[in-house]
């Protein structure tokens, strides 16, 4: 593409639409199309620049890339719910290179990919060489960014002296296809063997690789064919497209015939046009034999000049939009119009919607600079006259979200501009309507977070007090233990700290003066049931110790609790902190342990990086689940403090819990987004079992579901058994005491380990399996069996601690606990709403 829109006529052209009045009496020709416009980062481009580079996140976030020329490139992430916005990916930071000029990585230009796990797929790309510029492009990059761990990555450069245009991840497969530019390479990447590989006819400019249900690779080759690769017989075929019989070719004209093709939700079908041709054309991506079968379904618009560039999308309604710019004609203004389109497939008719617009002209200051003249680069609005301010020059991409909003990006200056109109109205919910109850539990967790983090000072004080007691000594342990969770959660986590517990020193000998500086963090989620807990933790303070409370405050039994604490973080539940009543009035799903554990965690948060402050790095654990974890917890374990040979940087307050928090959030509403459905499978199979046996068997794994499982009103329906197939005595109790054929609720942690596997397997049990993913590359056999009745994902990544922190070659602060208990609760309140309202049926 070339290095800028033309731009003619600068003085008059641009300004056209100033010199009519606002009060104009002309009849507006056609509808406006409002949305609300949000200048992009700046500081992440330098032109008001960026390309086709736009995508929504599994969470409902926003990511844009954008072009600094002859500098660096970045990929900000926009949040829709707080419409603040951040850099995810800093190019040459992520890949470790500093180069100026055209060697540089000046744009991410590729359609950001987003696979089912919800990591982003991109690419960077060369800019333009400047007047004396000596320099040559090295090669662009491929990178992927994680929301789950907030870390971006680098997976190389695929094709030395070419940028990247395309990135798009096959994770089932593990692999990932790349094409470059500028000519037009077809690239894959083998996740297993780390290398790439040419498949090998040469694209398209700006191709895009689609990846049908059958998991085979198809892209537009440069005289307009078809290149199919089936990675299950790794074999490659290239057909023509046929329309109505007759060989697709390069339509005649000067225009830009570059293609834009999205993929149906089939997956079977893909829909296409081009730059400069308005015409619309179905694809039937399942076509045997030689040729391709297409249609053409007409021209999206007519008018001079089409242009359309990166819009074209399928809608949640199922319908297809696309952003088409053509002169304007229409006696009203003058300039360029940027008209947005609808086909409907089911009509098989085109709608012109109307012209898009900016209702908050104020977004951006668009008034001359010192010198009276316009700023650079602020040229790709203009006024209709009757002062709408509309985009001019070029709109460079648009997507369709999950919940129907669009959002476009427009050029000079670089706009993110979000339409509201068709986004489809949210079914409200009945507290009777499947789905219902998990929602708000969701809801209550997001809720939570807030609250969290509304304290953090409060935490952040807390954690410098305890920070300064284990620098100096004290160990951070539990005691008493009161077995409600919170302690089970924090002790021997992956991304917690490797000497929390007071069997756990860092040091063999202490002197008592060390030992009167240790801290005890106790949890509560109900009223106690140990015994003497008051007079222990008496005991324990009188020794010089420092006590942190977590639980609801409110709770009468836990008054003598409250006051012997030195500080206490409230769950902020009062006496009840059940938050979904059902139709018959009745009320369930628990939120003190779950608060408990945010707190925790940000606590652990902030007295990590109230430690690094101070010039240390605390010893966190590795998860056990990497082949060298045991070995890494083994380094430290009784051993040492610190792991001072990964120096971080001094972590500012309040940073970490946020990213943490963040984190939270974004687990939250991926389950949310992705797994109601098969939430809803397994409360209709859970109904079915209880039915025959009365209760189903919860077979748990991990630190905390053992105190809430089957604890609280989930007993009316579940029995816990825990069961971790390294622990014999739990395996034998797990054979003896579950009946065979039962339908079991495996509570897991990641994947299914191939032991508890076959256990399920010889009893012949019918498993609903909760888990989150596996790394073949660490455990190839620990793969979700495909007998599985239903698979509830709690999405987090592999290795569990979900925040990354420059300097530390493994995460930190886990999501898994929180995560278990946010999909037991969905589930159960979901079983619990179905027996309320069958309890109703029956009184009837």
């Amino acid at each position: 593409m070339q290095r800028k829109i033309k731009i003619l006529f600068t003085g008059l052209f641009i300004f056209v639409g100033f010199l009519f009045s606002a009060n104009s009496q002309n009849p507006v020709p056609f509808k406006y199309i409002p949305g609300k416009a949000y200048h992009i980062l700046p500081g992440t481009h330098n032109n008001e620049s960026g390309y086709f580079s736009l995508c929504e996140g599994i969470d409902g976030k926003i990511y844009i890339g954008t072009a600094k020329y002859n500098e660096n490139s970045y990929l900000v992430e926009f949040d829709p719910y707080t419409e603040k916005q951040k850099i995810v990916i800093d190019t040459h930071k992520v890949c470790g290179i500093n180069a100026t000029g055209y060697a540089a990585q000046s744009k991410i230009h590729t359609r950001n990919f987003v696979a089912p796990s919800g990591r982003i797929y991109v690419g960077s790309k060369q800019g333009y060489k400047s007047k004396g510029d000596t320099s040559e492009y090295p090669g662009g990059f491929v990178m992927v960014y994680d929301p789950g761990t907030q870390k971006p990555e680098c997976l190389g450069m695929p094709y030395p002296g070419q940028g990247v245009i395309d990135v798009v991840a096959d994770e089932e497969r593990n692999l990932i296809y790349v094409v470059t530019c500028e000519d037009q390479h077809w690239v894959i990447y083998d996740r297993k063997t780390k290398q790439y590989r040419e498949l090998g006819p040469i694209l398209l400019p700006y191709a895009t690789t689609l990846i049908d249900v059958q998991g085979r690779a198809h892209a537009i080759t440069k005289d307009f064919k078809i290149a199919t690769y089936d990675p299950s017989t790794d074999t490659l075929v290239v057909r023509p497209i046929t329309v109505s019989g007759k060989i697709f070719k390069k339509p005649q004209g000067n225009g830009y015939a570059i293609c834009c093709w999205v993929l149906s939700g089939n997956k079977k079908t893909a829909y296409m046009t081009m730059i400069s041709y308005p015409e619309l054309y179905e694809i039937d991506l399942s076509s045997s034999g030689k040729t391709v079968k297409a249609k053409n379904l007409g021209k999206m618009i007519q008018g001079k000049n089409p242009d359309s560039r990166g819009s074209l999308c399928i809608h949640p309604d199922g319908k297809i939009y696309c952003l088409w710019r053509i002169d304007n004609n229409t006696g009203f203004g003058s300039g360029y119009l940027h008209h947005l389109i609808r086909y409907d497939p089911k009509k098989k008719s085109m709608e012109d919607l109307g012209v898009i617009t900016v209702k908050n002209p104020d977004y951006f200051d668009f008034s001359p600079g010192a010198d009276g003249k316009p700023k650079p680069f602020t040229h790709g609005f203009h006024k209709l006259p009757d002062g709408t301010l509309t985009p001019l020059y070029a709109h460079m991409a648009m997507i369709a979200t999950r919940d129907g909003t669009l959002y476009a990006t427009i050029l000079y200056p670089f706009t993110l501009l979000r339409i509201d109109q068709f986004k489809i109205p949210e079914k409200t919910l009945k507290v009777s309507d499947p789905g219902f109850a998990a929602k708000q539990y969701c809801r209550a967790v997001l809720d939570a977070c807030d609250r969290v983090e509304s304290n953090l000072s409060e935490i952040t004080k807390v954690a410098e007090i305890v920070a300064e007691r284990h620098m100096n000594g004290g160990l951070i342990g539990f005691y008493p233990i009161v077995y409600q969770g919170l302690q089970d959660e924090l002790w021997g986590r992956s991304g917690g700290f490797v000497n929390a517990g007071f069997d756990r020193p860092f040091k063999k000998e202490r002197s008592p003066e060390e030992r009167k500086l240790d801290v005890s963090i106790i949890g509560w989620g109900a009223k106690p049931t140990v015994k003497n807990e008051v007079s222990r933790m008496k005991s324990f303070k009188e020794r010089g110790g420092y006590i942190i409370g977590f639980g609801p405050k409110d709770l009468p039994e836990l008054a003598e609790q409250v006051k012997m604490c030195d500080v206490w973080f409230d769950t902020g539940t009062g006496e009840d902190d059940r938050c979904i009543q059902f139709s018959d009035g009745s009320k369930a799903g628990r939120l003190n342990y779950l608060v408990n554990a945010l707190n925790g965690w940000v606590l652990t948060a902030e007295i990590f990086s109230a430690i690094t402050r101070k010039g240390h790095t605390p010893a966190m654990w590795k998860a056990y689940l990497y082949n060298d974890g045991p070995q890494w917890g083994d380094k430290y374990l009784y051993k040492k403090q610190f792991m001072d040979e990964y120096p971080v940087a001094p972590i500012p307050e309040g940073y970490l819990a946020r990213a943490y928090l963040d984190g939270i959030r974004y687990h939250v509403r991926k389950f949310e987004n992705t797994q109601m459905p098969n939430i809803e499978k397994a409360v209709g199979l859970i109904s079915q079992e209880i039915k025959k046996r009365e209760k189903v068997y919860i077979a748990s794994m991990g630190h905390m579901p053992w105190t809430y499982v089957g604890k609280y009103e989930d007993a009316k329906w579940a029995i816990n058994v825990d069961f971790h197939s390294n622990v014999q005595q739990q395996v034998e109790n797990y054979i003896k005491n579950t009946p065979d054929g039962a339908l079991i609720v495996r509570l897991g942690y990641t994947g299914i380990e191939p032991e508890s596997s076959a256990i399920f397997e010889r009893k012949k049990q019918k498993i609903i399996l909760i888990s989150a993913e596996n790394d073949v590359l660490e455990h190839q056999d620990w793969k979700i069996p495909k007998n599985v009745l239903v698979y509830i994902d709690m999405g987090y990544s592999f290795g569990d601690a979900c925040v990354w922190v420059e300097g530390l070659p493994i995460r930190i602060l886990a999501p898994s606990g929180i995560m278990q208990v946010v999909a037991y609760e969905c589930l159960n309140v979901e079983v619990l709403s179905r027996l309320s309202l069958e309890k109703k049926t029956i009184k009837r």
